[in-house]
């Protein structure tokens, strides 16, 4: 080899790679293990990052919520609205809608170890006009998430979202059902 020659070294690792993996990582972390179960996704990626599981009073329900995991350092939060604005593409939106069982993203400021959360389908339950969007040829979708919606141990709001089931999605007659009635 000739001196002063560089050799590349493979594979060279990306911001991109280390966020997302904080951003796991501190999810898992933020997750209360009193009630919950996190079930990284290994296998082919849909998507879905991990399912964590609910367990009440040490029992299992196979009360789940599937995750998407998405990590930023140091995001601007919309002050006004008191939340995060995030893009989605179509088609994983459309892949969570179409999920029978609660689809919520996480939001991680990875900077501030801050975990926000969005349920997907009661998101476009609550703003049918987003479904519009849905139906037209635009690749990407932004989505609020307030910033109220954090990860913590006091997560009653999440527990209930564990106990839905959704049916008729992705379309405007996509309904939620309380699975504890």
């Amino acid at each position: 080899m000739k001196e002063g020659v560089k050799v590349p070294c493979t594979p060279i690792d990306c911001e991109p790679r280390k966020t997302g993996s904080k951003a796991r990582a501190i999810v898992h972390y933020k997750l209360n293990a009193e009630h919950w179960d996190y079930r990284e996704e290994t296998g082919n990626n849909y998507e879905r990052d991990c399912v964590i599981e609910l367990s009440e009073n040490d029992c299992w329900n196979n009360h789940k919520i599937e995750g998407q995991i998405k990590g930023m350092r140091s995001p601007e939060m919309l002050k006004k609205e008191k939340c995060f604005s995030f893009t989605l593409e179509v088609k994983n939106i459309n892949y969570a809608l179409n999920a029978p069982g609660a689809f919520v993203l996480f939001f991680v400021d990875v900077e501030n170890e801050v975990v926000c959360y969005l349920p997907i389908q009661d998101y476009f339950i609550a703003n049918k006009t987003f479904f519009d969007k849905l139906e037209t040829r635009q690749e990407k979708i932004g989505v609020h998430i307030p910033i109220d919606n954090i990860l913590s141990d006091d997560d009653f709001d999440l527990q209930e979202i564990a106990k839905s089931a959704y049916v008729d999605g992705p379309s405007r007659n996509l309904r939620k059902y309380d699975l504890t009635r």
